[in-house]
């Protein structure tokens, strides 16, 4: 079993082994959560906000094509890209207000 020492200001160095099962690099993110007395430690992934918003959009995309014939799915992405158009501008137009 891998341990680590903690340090003066707090700081822990992850033994290596622990880093390569988790695919730890330098400047990753590291979420925390306490279980009693017991830490578990989980990589985070963090995205951009407009990342987000785009996967949001491809969900309700795909809700709206279920059981939809090619022509109309076609439309439904044509609607999609003029409403994200919409909000984009529509925040610019906030963010400048």
């Amino acid at each position: 079993m891998a341990w680590a020492k903690v340090l003066r200001s707090g700081q822990v160095t992850f033994p290596k082994e622990v880093r390569e099962l988790l695919n730890l690099k330098e400047g990753d993110i590291i979420d925390f959560q306490i279980k009693g007395s017991e830490v578990v430690v989980r990589p985070k992934v963090m995205i951009d906000k407009g990342k987000v918003e785009v996967w949001k959009m491809f969900e309700e995309m795909h809700e709206k094509m279920k059981g939809k014939d090619p022509l109309k799915m076609e439309k439904l992405i044509e609607e999609a890209v003029r409403d994200a158009r919409r909000r984009k501008v529509t925040k610019k137009a906030r963010k400048h207000a």
